[in-house]
């Protein structure tokens, strides 16, 4: 700290010994060339006389139209003629100020007023005075759905009050969760003789396998939703920002009114489903989850394409939502594992693979649950931290 407080100082007394300096120079050049000095100052007086005599004349025409007394400026007059006729060189400093002053008692009302008027636009025109409105949670999100639309999904819900682990909006499971759900554990003794979760592994690779979803049967197979990701994607892919972003805000505003717009969405795809990023995608992916990872991978070579722009899918599908939402991740969400495993797979060796590749993914489980503390029932009530 001290050393910035000794910057600081360093500055402050530079800018008084600067003015010091000024202050001197200026004196210095009175005493040496004054009459330079004193021609600019009547220079700008004479002008600043000649406008306010101007504007006075012009008032005087109007309160001698309606019988009031006229304003008298000779004083003005007196040192306008002063100002013409004095000696530059014998001009004593003053005179100088006597002049300002009776210039200034004429100036200092138009200067009022002006300054009023600044006042007056900076209050009202200023940022902070713009914040005054105050809003909700629900108010704010609901004007800023106009910015961003692809919030409308959520725009009637109060996901803060609801279950984070019930409903078509729960968050992910987390790995014990899901394995209690599905009743894949068991207790057993570690080598110190205390209990440890165990997976029941063949039940857990079974539920991984099921995860894998439909096959990739061609783009006419698909459900209209995934159409229409499989549209935005590709119209990404092909740097064709604005059709994606179109079918992206209008099937999130549509959301508002309880059933998604996918008008154009075939339209579309008869358009781009000849593209030869399909027929690429088809040779290295079995499964319509990991064929739709890789083509996000492939959207997002366009810019970034969030899976928070297409939030209305996690309601309607939410393995899908899920899978994608991991693509970029290290880790995937547990409710989709078997299914990323396969497509890490797919990926690494560049080719479709029909027969679930999810024997990893169970050993990522099987090592998530053993970082686990297992606590008894009856000793879980002096901590809140065991599972």
């Amino acid at each position: 700290m001290y050393p910035a407080q000794q910057n600081a100082t360093d500055q402050t007394a530079n800018f008084f010994w600067l003015l010091i300096i000024l202050t001197i120079g200026a004196l210095v050049f009175w005493w040496l060339e004054k009459s330079y000095i004193v021609r600019f100052i009547f220079f700008i007086r004479h002008y600043e006389i000649d406008l306010i005599q101007w504007t006075i004349s012009g008032v005087n025409v109007v309160t001698s139209a309606l019988h009031l007394p006229a304003i008298n400026t000779s004083a003005l007059s007196y040192w306008q003629q002063f100002m013409i006729t004095a000696d530059k060189e014998k001009i004593l400093f003053p005179q100088v100020t006597s002049l300002s002053d009776a210039v200034g008692l004429w100036l200092r009302y138009p200067v009022m007023l002006v300054l009023l008027i600044l006042a007056a636009y900076l209050f009202f025109h200023n940022r902070s005075t713009r914040f005054r409105q105050i809003y909700t949670m629900q108010s704010l999100r609901k004007l800023e759905s106009e910015n961003w639309p692809q919030i409308t999904p959520v725009l009637s819900l109060d996901l803060v009050k609801q279950n984070l682990k019930e409903g078509p909006w729960a968050m992910a499971k987390l790995p014990l969760d899901f394995c209690k759900q599905h009743d894949l554990l068991k207790i057993s003794q570690g080598e110190r003789g205390e209990k440890i979760w165990q997976l029941r592994s063949k039940e857990v690779e079974r539920l991984f396998v099921l995860q894998m979803g439909p096959l990739w049967q061609g783009a006419e197979a698909l459900p209209i939703h995934v159409k229409a990701l499989l549209v935005i994607f590709l119209t990404r892919a092909h740097r064709d920002h604005d059709v994606a972003e179109k079918l992206l805000e209008q099937i999130s505003e549509s959301a508002s009114h309880g059933k998604l717009d996918f008008s154009g969405v075939e339209e579309y795809l008869q358009k781009y489903q000849h593209s030869k990023i399909i027929p690429w995608l088809e040779k290295r992916h079995a499964y319509v989850g990991t064929f739709m990872a890789s083509l996000l991978e492939i959207a997002r070579t366009d810019g970034v394409l969030a899976t928070a722009e297409f939030l209305w899918l996690k309601p309607v599908d939410r393995r899908l939502w899920f899978m994608l939402n991991s693509v970029g991740r290290q880790t995937a969400v547990v409710e989709v594992a078997g299914l990323f495993a396969h497509w890490l797979t797919e990926k690494k060796l560049k080719r479709h693979l029909r027969t679930p590749m999810v024997k990893e993914a169970v050993n990522a489980l099987e090592e998530g649950v053993k970082d686990i503390l297992y606590v008894a029932e009856e000793e879980r009530w002096h901590t809140s931290l065991a599972a």
